[in-house]
């Protein structure tokens, strides 16, 4: 590919990844997918026409995946609705474009991408600190810096999210590709917990669990749980994992309020009764009791199989599984869909996905595609970890094209 296409590429494929994991209120509303984002989609779907029209895994997959969700929609006429496909038709087909400048055309070298990973935590730091200057000085609405509603959560804050429930997932899996993908670069295995924090990595592990700490989410500290397994390793797991327990009651002992709210979430799910769950956090079992639920579907049903209908788990209220809008089979694709594009399998990214705090296809929820091409990223970059060309910029191609164009030149 021409370098300067190349160059087109990796700018509209950088701000794509920035803007999508970015939400300001005042341009997208409070949905969170408003003109901005419908105009980066279109604009994604045409670059990738017009320069990247070809077969790959995720424009395979892509296109079973939009098939059998109109063919499953259309079992049910009574509740076709066109707004709802058309936005899943442009997530995907938005999400093949990313996959497609970053896998085939290779437009992020593994430097460049760590570069936009540090980008995006550092604005939204900038803008936590900012949001919570304001809160502390008692104003707590200022849309010029997205803050759209009082949270009433002391220094809780949305930062560049939506809200900080998003917030604390954006920042959970951009710190997640930051450590993966700075691993694959040193070539030694996994960090300690000593070595991010210190050297080059200490201050954006300190802003990270600044924001995760102070934000206001039991998301986030969830999220905080969970990354806490990257440091469990078969050969340490006999006294990680002991010290990881205690230091959870210590916290848990804290008094803190989102804190509780997250380890009587977790408790609650480790009984698998989805009734105890919503009676211990309302917010939390929405997304929680879909996958207790969907442990005791019934699957000798058709509907169970092929859905029941475009939006029907919303009708299903907090009896609604995972499968009820297209159906298990659709949730396969959408399994098949991850695993083949986004997620390693056996890798703390995997549980991430499936508790449902690191993004995947199977809605149309935006942060949940715009996590999964970060995902993508990291995948790539795992996949290609001992192949050179990962670590070399377009600098060096510019470089030998210019020496070409001036060696043409001079024979002319």
């Amino acid at each position: 590919m021409p370098y300067t296409t190349n160059v087109r590429l990796r700018l509209f494929a950088t701000f794509f990844l920035i803007y999508f994991n970015i939400t300001y209120v005042p341009i997208e509303g409070h949905v969170g997918f408003g003109i901005g984002r419908i105009m980066i989609c279109s604009i994604s779907i045409i670059f990738m026409l017009t320069y990247s029209l070809k077969l790959s895994k995720a424009m395979i997959i892509g296109i079973i995946y939009l098939l059998y969700q109109y063919l499953s929609a259309s079992f049910h006429p009574e509740s076709w609705r066109w707004s709802t496909l058309l936005f899943s038709t442009a997530f995907v087909l938005s999400y093949i474009s990313i996959y497609n400048f970053i896998v085939i055309e290779k437009v992020f070298s593994i430097e460049y991408f760590l570069k936009i990973c540090k980008w995006v935590m550092m604005a939204y730091f900038v803008v936590c600190i900012v949001q919570q200057a304001l809160i502390v000085i008692g104003i707590a609405y200022s849309p010029l810096v997205n803050m759209m509603l009082p949270l009433g959560r002391g220094l809780g804050c949305q930062s560049l999210a939506l809200e900080p429930s998003h917030f604390a997932r954006i920042m959970l899996v951009f710190y997640y590709a930051y450590i993966k993908c700075s691993e694959y670069i040193r070539g030694e295995g996994p960090f300690t917990l000593n070595e991010l924090f210190s050297g080059e990595h200490k201050w954006i592990t300190i802003r990270f669990l600044w924001m995760m700490l102070t934000m206001g989410s039991g998301t986030a500290f969830i999220c905080l749980i969970f990354i806490s397994l990257y440091f469990v390793r078969k050969n340490n797991w006999y006294y990680v994992m002991p010290i990881l327990i205690i230091l959870y009651w210590l916290i848990q002992a804290s008094g803190i309020e989102a804190l509780d709210r997250a380890t009587s979430t977790i408790e609650a799910t480790r009984t698998l009764n989805a009734e105890t769950v919503r009676e211990t956090d309302s917010s939390a079992s929405a997304r929680i009791t879909p996958i207790l639920n969907s442990l005791n579907a019934d699957f000798t049903k058709f509907e169970t199989w092929f859905g029941k209908g475009i939006d029907a788990g919303l009708a299903m209220g907090l009896n609604r599984t995972m499968f009820d809008d297209y159906g298990v089979i659709f949730y396969i694709i959408t399994l098949i869909f991850n695993f083949s594009c986004a997620y390693n399998i056996f890798s703390l990214a995997t549980i991430l996905m499936f508790i449902g705090i690191g993004g995947g296809s199977g809605g149309n929820i935006y942060y949940a595609w715009a996590l999964m091409m970060v995902m993508t990223c990291v995948k790539y970059f795992h996949e290609n970890r001992y192949n050179p060309d990962i670590y070399e910029d377009d600098e060096d191609e510019k470089e030998h094209e210019e020496i070409a164009i001036s060696s043409k030149t001079t024979n002319a």
